[in-house]
């Protein structure tokens, strides 16, 4: 019976490092399928025009630094670095505002059939499908002399993300405790002063989180921008780099260099903040 019950965990423990070891392949092959572009769009960046077409796969015999500073140049990198940059974060700083202080009487009010009818209308808008709202929208814009401005494509983005950061924040607002509100109020608060100095502290891991998903979103948007703007001088990133992918058809070294330069930026800020997307999304969601 002891030899049957040693061999059992023998058994056991064999299964055990079988599966650890069938993880760990898995997780190598995912993570080499994902870097793998990356370091071909880093190695092509890095060549002559002739490399690049002939061997994309390989390391460069001779690095062209000079792409980066070719590709900023003629992408005008400085405008639409400036553009993206003015559009995200006027974008997710109202986001931010306007849907931090819906969800405060919202969530705080679970009771009142107001603030509940209110709740439903801001969820509409994630019911409702974009692209059966894409033609409307756009002739709306139009309508209203909002295309082909930046302040245009700002009242779009805080249309468009609302709904779901106020969804967000009032299921992270419904977990705070009452106590906290009620000890400001006995305090003498005023609502504002218990939202900006109590509540909206609490809320930073939400805040983050939210903050770091629209600018991803936001900075990486291309169809919006693609059919509202229309001149040169109003590009985002995204969009500035699609032309000049058609402009320079067969330089994929610039193509390139011109694609890790727009991903650089965003990739560094959500690698600074990526600790607070679980543990903002996890509190928003669970808690309401």
């Amino acid at each position: 019976m002891q030899d049957i019950s040693i061999s059992g965990r023998g058994l056991k423990t064999v299964h055990k490092n079988i599966s650890s070891i069938i993880t760990w392949v898995f997780i190598f092959l995912a993570t080499a399928l994902t870097i793998y572009p990356l370091f071909i769009m880093i190695m092509v960046s890095l060549k002559s025009t002739k490399e690049a077409l002939i061997s994309p796969n390989t390391f460069p015999t001779e690095i062209h630094w000079s792409n980066y500073s070719l590709a900023i140049q003629n992408m005008n990198m400085p405008r639409v670095l400036l553009n993206t940059t003015i559009l995200t974060g006027v974008s997710v700083a109202g986001v931010i505002i306007i849907a931090g202080l819906a969800s405060y009487p919202i969530g705080l009010s679970k009771r009142s059939k107001i603030y509940t009818i209110i709740y439903y209308f801001f969820l509409s808008g994630i019911m409702i499908p974009f692209y059966t709202t894409l033609v409307p929208l756009v002739e709306l814009m139009n309508d209203l002399h909002l295309t082909d401005s930046i302040p245009g494509m700002i009242i779009y983005y805080l249309g468009r993300r609302i709904p779901m950061d106020v969804f967000l924040y009032v299921g992270f607002v419904r977990g705070v405790p009452y106590e906290i509100i009620e000890a400001a109020k006995i305090d003498g608060a005023s609502i504002w002063q218990t939202y900006w100095r109590i509540l909206f502290p609490v809320m930073k891991p939400i805040t983050t989180t939210i903050m770091l998903l629209d600018s991803m979103g936001i900075w990486n948007n291309f169809l919006m921008p693609r059919l509202m703007l229309t001149s040169k001088a109003n590009r985002t990133i995204a969009l500035a780099q699609y032309y000049f992918r058609s402009e320079n058809n067969n330089k994929w070294e610039l193509t390139f260099a011109a694609y890790v330069l727009t991903l650089l930026p965003i990739v560094i800020f959500y690698f600074i903040f990526q600790k607070n997307i679980i543990k903002g999304v996890g509190a928003g969601a669970v808690k309401g």
